[in-house]
């Protein structure tokens, strides 16, 4: 009788566990489900945390009046709908989205000690300097002293400490810099203002979902072929970037997106590099064993077999990248652009080279990444069979961006 009794309790423990179980699964399926509830579960804590040091003076910024303030005119507060890893929650304001980010933690200090021990930090125009160095330093970009005081905003208070190490986690931010720096160009989301490390983007309008096995089921062949041809696009203006071209270490096809303006956009520019500083991050001579030691996400080092470091340039591109990833993709479950899609022996030919480029095709001191001319070719090829999909299905072309571009 006890062995029963005992077998008993057990058997309901277990069954209070299971049921606890699935419905936390059940509460997580729902948040993720509804956008609305997701973000009193999540999210909401980042908001009220955000207000409460905007209340007591340590963070400061626009944004902080927009979103704390009494007469807020934001409303509509939700998860996104993607890339949780970058956007804490959206929000709208007269109709436009906005995306709120957190800049990444970074343990580069502000201040220094002194010898009674007391922590010292900058005075404004002094943290203005080390703004203007670090910008140098990382972007490769020179401001002048008005760009640098807008680029702060003057909302630091001369003896607020806290709220100028807010700032400095902002601009040590690549994703927050890369929108503030290009701004003018239009390649990233434009910052909209900041609250302490916090900060609000443009919402973008995801163009392609997550790729899935459902794709070949689709009949969305035109559409995808659009979407390869105005990612090409994008990258030949990276690389057009002044004063040097930019480098996407991270490219997936869900996180291109489109402004209300149907202007093209990459939802995150944290893995983007300008040239130099990317260069020098695969060359800098950590140790190595193969050259897949050296590579950083997408971009490729080379290990120096010899002194078993990594002393060698990216030796990819954005193209190479591009067709690895985005049109071929990760195979039969993590589809690319042109899985499904019949393609010319030409098209497959010059896809195939564009990932792995011969000697005649590649970049000086590159050895995997593709020449400008090899690009154009397979950009070309992609307009004519984008054409000829179009004309069999019936559907009108319209003139923007229609014209072939040279050098094929």
């Amino acid at each position: 009788m006890l062995t029963a009794l005992r077998r008993k309790i057990r058997f309901g423990m277990q069954r209070t566990v299971l049921i606890a179980v699935l419905l936390a699964v059940g509460i997580f399926s729902y948040a993720f489900l509804n956008l609305k509830f997701c973000f009193k579960l999540m999210s909401h804590r980042s908001l009220n945390l955000m207000c409460q040091k905007f209340e007591k003076h340590e963070y400061s910024g626009s944004l902080c009046e927009e979103l704390c303030g009494a007469q807020s005119s934001f409303d509509n507060f939700q998860c996104p709908l993607n890339d949780m890893k970058t956007i804490l929650f959206t929000a709208e304001k007269n109709g436009d989205m906005y995306a709120v980010k957190l800049a990444r933690h970074n343990d580069d200090e502000l201040s220094w000690t002194n010898s009674k021990g007391e922590s010292i930090y900058p005075k404004l125009e002094e943290f203005h300097e080390i703004v203007k160095l670090h910008i140098i330093l990382a972007y490769n970009v020179t401001l002048d002293d008005n760009m640098i005081r807008a680029l702060v905003n003057q909302e630091i208070a001369d003896d607020n400490s806290q709220q100028m190490v807010s700032f400095w986690r902002l601009f040590k931010d690549n994703n927050y810099m890369m929108g503030k720096l290009f701004d003018e160009e239009s390649i990233f989301p434009a910052v909209l203002g900041s609250c302490g490390p916090y900060y609000a983007t443009e919402g973008l309008q995801i163009v392609q979902s997550n790729p899935s096995i459902m794709q070949y089921l689709a009949s969305n062949r035109l559409q995808r072929l659009k979407h390869a041809l105005n990612i090409m696009e994008y990258i030949f203006r990276l690389d057009e970037m002044k004063p040097e071209p930019l480098k996407m270490c991270k490219m997936q096809v869900n996180r291109f997106g489109t402004t209300p303006e149907r202007r093209l956009k990459y939802q995150s520019a944290e893995h983007v590099y300008v040239e130099s500083q990317l260069d020098k991050r695969l060359s800098r001579g950590v140790k190595c064993r193969t050259s897949q030691d050296c590579h950083f996400h997408s971009c490729r080092g080379m290990c120096d077999e010899a002194k078993h470091s990594c002393t060698h340039i990216q030796q990819n591109n954005n193209f190479q990248i591009f067709c690895e990833h985005v049109l071929l993709g990760g195979g039969t479950f993590q589809p690319g652009l042109l899985s499904g899609v019949r393609l010319s022996k030409v098209l497959q030919k010059l896809v195939k080279m564009c990932v792995q480029p011969p000697p005649e095709h590649q970049v000086p001191g590159r050895q995997q990444a593709p020449n400008m001319q090899l690009a154009l070719r397979v950009y070309n090829e992609l307009k004519q069979l984008h054409q000829a999909a179009a004309t069999a299905a019936g559907t009108e072309i319209t003139d923007e961006g229609q014209a072939q571009r040279g050098g094929a």
